[in-house]
């Protein structure tokens, strides 16, 4: 699924195909493990992803500098430090685990919390980025935690992080439309090259 924002219009739209908030989160650049391009540039990228992904209203003013955007492009970082290595069945490193868990614990100082049907619910204000790191810290931990955590998985194209909700668990690719095709013709055309069978 892709999002686009009304007061960037022009800037390339933002990918949700992750399945989870802090997967799309992770993958707000064009590959990993390495990637020449970065969605999240400045402070103002960093709220039009939020606003995509419904963590903030599409109106109001949300508080930006250099700092903010540093702290959360260092989030995603260490979230992909942890993910990536789930999503290749291999175990993070101790220490970059409880650096989310430390920020997770932090968000939880932060929030105020309010009652409702099914228990309470930490609230962050939504005028700064650094309640929207607050709210991605608190998600990542919250997936730690849960068996979906055994169904993350890696694009076979691009490194994307996906959380495979497919029937058989069998996803591949992070968009069947992108990486999936491209995939499908590099393997045609090695057939091509490859020339014909022979018996």
């Amino acid at each position: 699924m892709l999002s686009t924002t009304p007061s960037r219009a022009l800037r390339r739209p933002f990918d949700f195909s992750g399945n989870h908030l802090v997967i799309d989160f992770i993958n707000t650049v064009n590959g990993r493990p390495n990637y020449t391009r970065d969605d999240l540039t400045d402070s103002h990228d960093v709220i039009d992803w939020a606003r995509a992904a419904g963590l903030l209203s599409q109106t109001g003013h949300v508080k930006t500098g250099s700092e903010p955007l540093e702290a959360a492009v260092s989030l995603r970082e260490n979230l992909y430090e942890v993910f990536g290595p789930i999503a290749a069945r291999r175990t993070p490193e101790p220490a970059v685990v409880e650096l989310v868990v430390r920020r997770a614990a932090q968000a939880m100082r932060a929030a105020s919390w309010e009652a409702g049907p099914s228990g309470f619910k930490p609230l962050w204000p939504q005028d700064s980025i650094e309640s929207i790191c607050d709210r991605l810290a608190d998600e990542a931990v919250s997936l730690l935690r849960s068996p979906a955590v055994a169904r993350l998985g890696s694009c076979a194209g691009c490194g994307w992080l996906f959380l495979d909700t497919s029937r058989g668990h069998a996803r591949r690719w992070c968009s069947m439309n992108v990486c999936g095709v491209r995939d499908k013709m590099r393997r045609y055309h090695q057939r091509q090259a490859a020339g014909p069978v022979t018996m």
